[in-house]
């Protein structure tokens, strides 16, 4: 069993060649699989981008809160085994925090108003990547895309495939003949949940493929497909009477007869 000392002492060697924050290489590290997470086990130009981004990061803490900084990390060892956290977690991502997800991450911690560093844990959390670091659109834009290009989605350059794919998954017929509007957040909400989770894939170095995924064009047949034109037409006219839209089809329909005049 490794002792504190032991512990101490792999921390020094991880971190004793730390540069200096001004030359902190934190572009964009791209790599297909995930590392195990070991920095002696990684490409020596990754270690070094590392090693320089935990400093930058450290460095700006210290800056940040310079009353408690010391009191957080009481000695250079405690210091250095913190920074061995933060860089074995980083070092099993397939991408690394950009400047500009830095920048943000440190923005955020000082508009919470706290006196003290962030923990280790939630400095990891603030570090990781966003869709936007992987060159993806956040999820707002994902959705406009997607309902702007949902008629012809075969025919769209797409900024990303995990554009199409969530959109694919809510169903383009979905999108182009929704007329409630009652239905539409009700569409945005799986839109975004969908996207969600082909960007987490994608920050864990997956490549996107279309196979499983539910919803893909021409699964829905043409009846279901008109049997849910028609609740759809029925909702909408229900609204336009001012019916409420939780009704379910049934009293939708009976409701609509009756404000029709029980045709």
């Amino acid at each position: 069993m490794q002792t504190a000392q032991d512990l101490t002492q792999q921390a020094v060697a991880a971190m004793s060649a730390t540069p200096s924050a001004s030359n902190s290489p934190t572009h964009t590290t791209p790599v297909g699989r995930r590392t195990s997470g070991k920095t002696s086990q990684i490409p020596p130009e990754r270690k070094e981008a590392i090693t320089a981004l935990v400093s930058k990061v450290f460095t700006r803490l210290e800056a940040i809160f310079p009353r408690t900084f010391s009191s957080a990390f009481p000695t250079v060892d405690m210091l250095k085994l913190s920074r061995r956290e933060v860089a074995q977690e980083l070092a099993r991502w397939p991408m690394l925090p950009t400047n500009q997800t830095i920048e943000r991450a440190l923005s955020e911690i000082k508009r919470t108003g706290n006196t003290w560093p962030p923990t280790i844990p939630e400095l990891i959390a603030k570090l990781q990547p966003s869709a936007e670091d992987a060159g993806m659109p956040n999820s707002a834009d994902a959705w406009r895309e997607a309902v702007n290009h949902a008629h012809h989605p075969a025919e769209h350059c797409w900024r990303h495939e995990a554009v199409r794919l969530a959109g694919q998954a809510v169903g383009w017929w979905e999108l182009t003949h929704t007329t409630a509007q009652s239905t539409w957040p009700r569409l945005e909400r799986r839109f975004e949940k969908h996207y969600a989770a082909l960007v987490n894939r994608v920050l864990a170095g997956e490549e996107l493929q279309a196979q499983g995924l539910i919803g893909h064009e021409g699964s829905e047949t043409r009846g279901a497909k008109a049997e849910r034109a028609s609740r759809e037409a029925a909702q909408q006219q229900a609204e336009a009477a001012g019916m409420p839209h939780r009704m379910n089809p049934e009293q939708g329909m009976r409701s609509l007869r009756a404000a029709l005049g029980g045709r």
